[in-house]
């Protein structure tokens, strides 16, 4: 494999480089939307091209917040448009449960689609989507958390990030806070905010086995502030970009879990959930050979360089241990070096040279 140049750093694992490179890699996904799922591009890329309404809109941001999976959303809105041919659409779950993908954070939810459904329906009790979600938004955060965590199953990854869809989809509020404080709810962003500032040993997770969780009294408030920071240089860096809008607690947590999770063996790294969206694309291509998924194909070639996309990159290994895990054995950053020239890095210089073998679909 190359070499990348050897003045460089040689190891962004140190801490005292960890800041600089969230902040590069956070600006790195606002830039090319490549966020979980890529729906801060693929949900306004589908809207506009189907001319869908605010009742339509809306209603693929909750069928999202059931799958995770842009492509099966797209596959149940086909079926309904709208909540008031919910039952149509349940009637299509049901006679194709088997060939549905639903995201891995929501497979146990699957299951649960039709009563989510319901459920949903009951809050709306004869409402458009936009006026009980434009009011839930004059309260705010807390207001649109309330509501969402009513539908049945939606905890708290799940509510989440259903809450982002919603904003994307235009209704106006934005998140307030981390939920740091919701020790049981999730671990992943408040793990990332320990590895960025170095605090590993509060790392909690079974690689670093002597940490049981119970967190300084303190801590939790001081993470808040590292957080505060992080979003408030960021909204700085993006004044007068097309993603300022996108700096938010919403895409800070996501960005924040994907980094931890550079850290830990087999799974993220910059650009991955574009790599993932790939698969995705060809998983559904090939179990539902009647179906179009072109406007997907569309959309990556719209929002992202080529050097970004694997359809266009056949040596690159795309998602496979030889690089989820490059950052975690060499230190070095993958697939920011275009944007970034610091990051220069083997992985990257061996694919393009086309020193690895062609990647198998």
């Amino acid at each position: 494999m190359l070499t990348r140049d050897a003045t460089a750093v040689t190891d962004w694992r140190l801490p005292q480089y960890r800041e600089q490179v969230f902040l590069d890699f956070y600006e790195f996904h606002l830039k090319y939307r490549a966020h979980p799922g890529c729906v801060y591009y693929l949900m306004p890329y589908l809207r506009e091209l189907y001319k869908w309404d605010e009742e339509e809109a809306l209603w693929f941001a909750f069928l999202n917040g059931n799958t995770q999976n842009p492509i099966t959303s797209l596959l149940l809105h086909r079926q309904s448009s709208t909540p008031a041919k919910a039952k149509e659409m349940i009637t299509w779950y049901r006679a194709n449960y088997d060939k549905l993908a639903f995201d891995t954070d929501r497979r146990y939810h699957k299951k649960s689609l039709a009563d989510a459904t319901r459920g949903y329906l009951f809050l709306l009790n004869g409402r458009t989507q936009g006026e009980m979600w434009h009011t839930a938004a004059l309260g705010g955060f807390e207001s649109v958390w309330s509501v969402a965590t009513k539908i049945p199953t939606f905890g708290r990854l799940s509510a989440f990030s259903y809450g982002e869809y919603l904003r994307i989809m235009g209704v106006e509020y934005d998140c307030d806070n981390l939920l740091l404080d919701d020790i049981s709810g999730s671990r992943s962003h408040r793990n990332g905010l320990c590895i960025v500032t170095g605090l590993d040993e509060f790392d909690w997770h079974k690689t670093n086995p002597n940490f049981d969780g119970k967190y300084p009294p303190q801590l939790i408030a001081a993470l808040e502030d590292v957080g505060s920071s992080l979003l408030n240089k960021m909204k700085a860096r993006s004044i007068g970009s097309d993603y300022e809008r996108d700096v938010s607690y919403f895409t800070l947590e996501s960005a924040l879990c994907t980094y931890k999770s550079w850290h830990r063996p087999n799974r993220r790294y910059p650009n991955v959930y574009n790599d993932m969206l790939y698969n995705r694309i060809k998983d559904a291509e090939r179990t539902w050979v009647d179906e179009d998924f072109s406007q997907f194909w569309a959309a990556r070639k719209k929002y992202l360089p080529d050097y970004l996309r694997l359809e266009d990159n056949p040596h690159d290994a795309g998602l496979a241990p030889i690089k989820q895990n490059h950052y975690l054995k060499t230190g070095e950053v993958i697939m920011m070096d275009m944007d970034y020239p610091q990051y220069q890095n083997g992985y990257n210089l061996a694919v393009r040279a086309r020193q690895l073998s062609r990647r198998e679909e």
